[in-house]
């Protein structure tokens, strides 16, 4: 998949010049900066569920599902590294009969497991989501989009916070009628990072594949500058 990375400027910049007794007055700039990316993956997570009347029994039931869908995800040409079982979980199942003044009775069984999925070729993810789903999947959890290597869109996104924080600094410089003088120091502070898309929903078997939008993510900075300023 072809990446492109458009630079926007992103102007939230709190800044105050610092005028100290001893005429060694600085200015104190923050500056922000995004970058907007088209990801190139995607990561799943898939929920088994099943019910029975004995402990073993649902963590079977589990365990061939989930079996299953790891073979069919090997068939879609998803490598071993990037699948993994997270979670494994056994509860009991009670009958709370409210007409009857004895205690719960003990009905089953409920085992559920999660799998996480990294699919690195998102022409594939809806393919997979159909597939997975008909092997047995009947939750998911998360879908989350990321780069395979944000470098190049974190540095773009560091680059556009410093040129905003020096943009600032000289027109509250040339408004306060001083003249910028050099760097004193930069410190990172963070920035946003992809938001992840979050839902639990029940899946159904599907005639066709789940249609899925990529979009873009936004990957941010965020820079604080220390200027030197000089009495015009």
């Amino acid at each position: 998949m072809r990446k492109t990375i458009a630079i926007l400027g992103l102007m939230m910049t709190v800044a105050s010049p610092v005028w100290a007794e001893d005429s060694d007055a600085r200015l104190t700039v923050t500056g922000q900066g995004i970058a907007e990316v088209q990801p190139d993956m995607a990561r799943i997570s898939l929920g088994v569920t099943k019910d029975a009347a004995e402990a073993g029994a649902a963590l079977d039931q589990v365990a061939q599902v989930a079996q299953d869908i790891f073979a069919r995800l090997a068939e879609q040409g998803v490598e071993a590294r990037d699948m993994q079982s997270s979670q494994i979980n056994l509860s009991p199942r009670y009958d709370y009969n409210r007409n009857s003044n004895g205690p719960a009775k003990l009905v089953g069984f409920t085992a559920n497991t999660m799998v996480s999925v990294r699919v690195r070729d998102l022409d594939k993810l809806g393919p997979i989501m159909t597939a997975v789903t008909a092997d047995g999947a009947n939750q998911l959890s998360g879908l989350q989009f990321d780069l395979q290597d944000r470098g190049p869109a974190e540095d773009a996104a560091r680059t556009n916070a410093v040129n905003d924080a020096m943009g600032r600094a000289q027109v509250l410089a040339q408004a306060a009628g001083v003249e910028l003088g050099a760097v004193i120091s930069i410190q990172e502070s963070g920035g946003p990072t992809p938001v992840p898309v979050y839902g639990r929903m029940a899946m159904e078997a599907a005639q066709s594949d789940m249609p899925v939008a990529a979009g873009e993510l936004e990957i941010g900075a965020s820079v604080t500058m220390v200027f030197e300023l000089d009495e015009e």
